[in-house]
């Protein structure tokens, strides 16, 4: 795999309390690893853990009840090697997380608590519905499908706020002048697969209010 630029997309969400991870795989799609090991419903997900997708594989992985990460196929994601919660690193492919109870971790009130990190951007999720997808090393399509979201670029050269009740769509992109955003149509998901992914921890997602 080429290496990328260490970029952060941060996914913050300001509710919920912390208590122990506890993280496992809830649905297994055609060929999926955990750490290189073949990936079961019922495998314990611990801090550190690298979770692989094949083409066309699916894995959804929920920890601390109310919160769940849906990952598509060809798809390399590594959660924080310290505390599971904090957040991962999304190296290829694409994620879907619905966050319902992430812990504080002591940090202050409005505090980025969930972190993904991707190749172009750092966005602060201020809302429990996203999905991100690293396109390419350059390129990083961000849907805060329900909330809201603060984005910067990975030096700071920019900043901006997205909210919405039913999917706001971006593109940061970078290139040899820097980072920028741009407008996106709505691509790579759906309201049912949200929806779905949602109903997997008992949830359901109000389109006609943001969630904050």
């Amino acid at each position: 795999m080429k290496k990328t630029a260490a970029v952060l997309v941060f996914l913050v969400l300001a509710v919920g309390w912390a208590a122990a991870d506890e993280a496992s795989i809830v649905y297994v799609e055609g060929d999926v690893t955990v750490n290189g090991r073949p990936a079961s419903v019922g495998d314990q997900v611990l801090p550190g853990a690298t979770i692989k997708t094949e083409p066309d594989a699916v894995c959804e992985v929920v920890f601390n009840r109310k919160n769940i990460v849906h990952i598509t196929g060809n798809t390399v994601l590594t959660f924080d090697a310290q505390v599971l919660s904090r957040g991962a690193t999304l190296q290829r492919g694409a994620i879907g997380m619905v966050l319902r109870n992430l812990g504080p971790f002591g940090n202050a009130p409005g505090e980025l608590r969930f972190r993904i990190k991707t190749s172009t951007t750092v966005a602060g999720v201020r809302g429990t519905c996203f999905f991100v997808k690293v396109e390419d090393d350059n390129n990083t399509f961000v849907c805060c499908c329900n909330g809201s979201l603060h984005l910067e670029g990975a030096s700071g050269e920019f900043t901006q706020n997205i909210a919405g009740s039913h999917h706001r769509e971006v593109r940061v992109t970078r290139s040899g002048t820097g980072t920028s955003v741009s407008a996106a149509p709505l691509l790579y998901h759906t309201d049912a697969d949200v929806e779905a992914v949602a109903a997997r921890i008992g949830e359901t997602i109000d389109w006609t209010k943001i969630d904050r």
